[in-house]
């Protein structure tokens, strides 16, 4: 019992020393009061990101409920293939086929803004750069 305690304590650090990427996070400046900020986000959010990355664990009514949108606008601005506000933000892509076009399935940003802050998640947009040796021409300092 005391060697699976010792064990632990050692492993522990360098599990989150791994975790880190050592890549000092960037402060993303939330701010929950500029409703007109968070609403140009969630539309941008929708028209890029949702392309390939989902949010299944958000309802778009819940957008709608926290940034002051009624359903009708909601549906004419974030909504373009779903029928019901109460549905999550899903994709339509497969991820067969998600991972024979990019290798991998795109995470569900919903996931990671959850698991790993907002910092992260902005830090980790900021940190692309180009790297010819990549099969997509561009490489993150954050992975």
């Amino acid at each position: 019992m005391r060697r699976l305690i010792l064990a632990l304590i050692l492993l522990i650090p360098g599990i989150a020393l791994a975790s880190s990427g050592g890549v000092e996070l960037q402060q993303a400046g939330n701010d929950i009061t500029e409703r007109a900020s968070l609403q140009a986000g969630a539309k941008l959010f929708v028209n890029y990101c949702m392309g390939c990355h989902s949010a299944n664990y958000v309802r778009f009514q819940r957008v709608g409920q926290d940034l002051g949108l009624s359903d009708e606008v909601l549906k004419e601005n974030l909504m373009f293939s779903s029928e019901k506000v109460g549905e999550t933000m899903s994709i339509a892509m497969d991820k067969y086929d998600a991972e024979r076009w990019f290798g991998v399935t795109p995470p569900d940003l919903s996931v990671i803004a959850r698991a790993r802050g907002t910092d992260w998640l902005y830090t980790y947009m900021l940190s692309f750069y180009k790297d010819p040796s990549r099969p997509w021409g561009v490489n993150n300092l954050v992975f």
